[in-house]
């Protein structure tokens, strides 16, 4: 038996928006202490097997409501996740093993949704591409130079979103390659205003993409983006930059 100290969950939320109440197929985040051997960081790169996601990166794996989740990232002090497809309601438990020593089970919410925007690390922006052939990174021009740039009202653009639900595929648990739309489709407002949807789907694992146009009458500067499927809404405080 191990004399390792087991792993301490301290906290367990959708990696995007921080919500606490978490939901299938959607990427979660696990903070604590000795999650993973000490000194050890990774994310998934040649770990998966065929065309399946792993559910254990050097040792470290988890569990939601019973179920194997599928795990992208590890350090000794947060582990991501991607929560398993199974439908999961009410207090569930998420139990971490790093190298065969088991965590206490953290208890906690699940419902069908937990609705998020993806955003660039550390900022308020939405993690968004334009329509252009090169499919550039939308932005303030200032946020990664030569990178980013903001959109034009009445553009198309593509945003990225997590904890959205089934779609009109059921999804393949654990692998690789997902599809399907959003029925009926979310409704996304910049600045305060509905925008159109042009599509709304089920892209990559976890990973949702809006087609949406930017409203005419969006004002220049940074404006507010929520969307709201079926009673959730994503997380308050994301930003698009506009630019006529």
């Amino acid at each position: 038996l191990s004399s390792a100290a087991p792993p301490v969950i301290g906290k367990v939320a959708n990696a995007e928006g921080e919500a606490l109440t978490i939901a299938p197929n959607t990427w979660v985040e696990i903070k604590g202490a000795g999650l993973a051997p000490a000194g050890d960081i990774h994310q998934w790169d040649t770990d998966f097997f065929g065309s399946l996601m792993p559910e254990q990166l050097e040792g470290v794996s988890v569990t939601v409501n019973g179920k194997s989740a599928f795990v992208f990232y590890i350090s000794p002090v947060q582990v991501n996740i991607l929560t398993p497809p199974d439908a999961m309601l009410g207090p569930v438990q998420v139990v971490l093993t790093n190298n065969g020593v088991t965590s206490a089970p953290a208890t906690v919410p699940a419902q069908v949704l937990s609705a998020s925007f993806f955003i660039y690390s550390g900022t308020p922006y939405v993690a968004a591409r334009h329509s252009d052939a090169n499919a550039s990174l939308i932005g303030p021009a200032n946020l990664y130079p030569g990178f980013t740039t903001p959109v034009k009202p009445g553009e198309i653009v593509s945003l990225y979103v997590n904890g959205f639900g089934p779609t009109s595929t059921p999804v393949v648990c654990g692998s690789i390659t997902q599809g399907g739309t959003l029925t009926p489709l979310p409704v996304v407002r910049i600045g305060g205003i509905n925008a159109v949807v042009q599509f709304a789907g089920l892209v990559v694992p976890g990973e949702y993409q809006f087609n949406v146009v930017v409203p005419p009458n969006a004002p220049d500067g940074d404006n507010t983006l929520t969307a709201t499927y079926n009673g959730a809404t994503t997380q308050s405080g994301v930003l698009i930059t506009v630019q006529h």
